[in-house]
């Protein structure tokens, strides 16, 4: 497996938590290519093509960098503007980067009690990445879920040492580490139990219907206790109506789930908890039978084929 770096810092020389996280990818990962992408470009003007040819070699492709802002610095938001243009990673020919892994490895200064509703700062850090998930999902990436950590900055004699920044930096690069590792290992009945673990976890939040889309096959055959549905356009309509009728945070809870191969897929069989509660006040308790079919694409992505849900008690 092939990993790529986009490392966006624009004072490297003077990080710890980046640099080292970076310096430990680059000796820990085979295969793997750091991109300093602020050292190439300290003019903001980016080689597209080249950057392109990085994005069309890598099977994973990691961005590392601090959090500015609730967002990133500059120099990646210009990257991300033309890099990922029209006909490459999104548009009628934009399927250069389908299928690729897509994780963010970021450094937040602050503490994580100030990420929350409580928190001065309002808002959970899952709340400010949604841009970036969302364009993952257009540029048909497996989009991962992002690995940071807290407390990620040394300001002398106010916060923190710089012992205390490099082991959570040391911390934070063995989990990257880690996930880079299990994607390299990861096989297809695994990898499949954890997409449906996935699967469900959007469903539970009511996430933007991009998601599931990403993963449901061409002309797949949809089959839910509402009716048949087809590919697409079928899924989404099936989804806008059951958005309209069911508040976010329900819960599907999988209890049971057989994974066999079958001539060059994969058949599913779950048994599915649901609890819910529709915006009439309503509370909604059931068991789904579910039979998956799906596929295992030779660039390692999932593709739902058929996805039918047989009974509901």
């Amino acid at each position: 497996m092939n990993t790529l770096v986009i490392l966006a810092h624009p004072n490297l020389d003077e990080s710890i938590a980046n640099k080292r996280i970076a310096e430990q990818l680059s000796t820990k990962v085979e295969t793997i290519e750091v991109r300093d992408i602020f050292k190439r470009y300290a003019d903001y003007k980016i080689d597209v093509e080249a950057e392109q040819q990085a994005l069309m070699k890598a099977d994973t492709v990691i961005f590392q960098y601090p959090f500015y802002w609730y967002n990133m610095p500059a120099i990646l938001k210009i990257w991300f503007d033309e890099v990922f243009n029209f006909n490459f990673a999104y548009g009628p020919e934009g399927d250069k980067l389908k299928g690729k892994n897509f994780l963010l490895s970021f450094t937040i200064g602050g503490p994580e009690d100030a990420y929350s509703p409580l928190g001065y700062n309002h808002f959970r850090i899952s709340d400010f990445l949604k841009p970036m998930e969302q364009t993952a999902y257009l540029a048909q990436m497996n989009y991962l879920e992002p690995i940071y950590e807290h407390g990620m900055v040394y300001i002398p004699g106010v916060y923190n040492t710089p012992e205390v920044v490099k082991e959570r930096s040391d911390k934070q690069a063995q989990r990257v580490v880690e996930r880079i590792n299990a994607l390299s290992n990861e096989n297809p009945e695994s990898m499949i139990k954890n997409f449906v673990k996935d699967w469900f976890a959007h469903f539970d939040i009511l996430a933007e219907d991009g998601y599931f889309n990403n993963y449901i096959a061409n002309g797949a055959k949809l089959k839910f206790p509402e009716g048949e549905f087809i590919g697409h356009e079928g899924f989404s309509a099936w989804y806008a109506e059951v958005k309209k009728t069911i508040k976010p945070n329900n819960e599907h809870r999988i209890e049971s789930i057989n994974v066999v191969a079958n001539n060059g897929h994969f058949d599913v069989d779950m048994s599915v908890k649901v609890k819910a509660e529709k915006y009439s006040g309503e509370t909604v308790q059931a068991n789904a039978k579910e039979n998956w079919k799906v596929e295992v694409t030779r660039d390692g992505r999932i593709k739902i084929l058929e996805y039918i849900v047989n009974s509901v008690q």
